[in-house]
């Protein structure tokens, strides 16, 4: 009888969507898994990354004074810098859309230290246009900011520099404080980059400016200290003739 077929057709095809819906809930399980095990991978490798710039800085200020010892250990972390930025850059590429602004900077971060100057600004950008917010583009276009600077690019450098202090608006603790650190680095790259002290003054009372008008006394002392020996470390007097318009 023709309607004797119906059911065991209907549980047929019952038992093939089921099928189908199990296997691809599984796939889609397997794929979060990988993409979290990946995620996990990306954040232990910048992690190391980050130990490894820290690292260099240290080497940098503790062992000038021997600068065969300097070059020889600087050539390893070069290394290790290099091994870990290739997985870094393999990870991000994995997971796009998991990598944030932070990461994303500091994978360009570590390739201009690598010398990977076309990369590096790929990510900088990256980083600059994955921000979630004003804060995180503000701190994203200053870290750009500074990459620009070493280059020569100065002009470049100063309307990005600009361009950080203009996205966040108003008088809060917050505001004030990223804006200060803002304005104590771009004094800082007019010193070391463009040999301009008189722009470099400018800017660190700018910052001092921010500085001291934030009204929590711990924060406010503390961001004053940093400024104060930034100043102090910083050179004063720069040839005249060393100096770039």
């Amino acid at each position: 009888m023709p309607g004797a077929d119906i059911l065991p057709t209907a549980l047929s095809a019952a038992a093939f969507c089921l099928s189908v819906y199990a296997t691809v809930t599984a796939q889609r399980k397997s794929s979060d898994e990988r993409r979290r095990t990946i995620r996990g991978q990306l954040t232990d490798v910048l992690g190391k990354l980050t130990a490894l710039q820290l690292e260099g800085a240290k080497l940098q200020h503790e062992a000038k004074s021997d600068q065969d010892y300097l070059a020889a250990v600087s050539g390893v972390l070069a290394q290790q810098n290099g091994f870990l930025l290739d997985q870094a850059v393999y990870l991000s590429d994995e997971i796009p859309s998991l990598v944030k602004t932070y990461e994303l900077n500091t994978i360009a971060v570590a390739n201009a230290a690598a010398g990977n100057l076309l990369l590096a600004e790929k990510y900088y950008k990256s980083a600059i246009k994955a921000s979630p917010n004003p804060l995180y583009k503000s701190q994203a276009v200053r870290s750009y900011a500074m990459f620009l600077y070493p280059q020569g690019r100065l002009n470049e450098g100063r309307e990005q520099f600009r361009k950080a202090l203009a996205i966040l608006k108003g008088e809060d603790n917050l505001v004030r404080s990223t804006n200060g650190q803002t304005y104590q680095m771009w004094a800082l790259s007019e010193l070391r980059f463009a040999r301009s002290p008189e722009r470099a003054n400018e800017h660190f009372e700018n910052a001092r400016r921010e500085f001291v008008s934030i009204d929590a006394e711990a924060v406010r002392n503390m961001f004053l200290a940093s400024l104060n020996a930034a100043r102090v470390s910083s050179p004063t007097t720069i040839n005249p003739e060393a100096r770039t318009p």
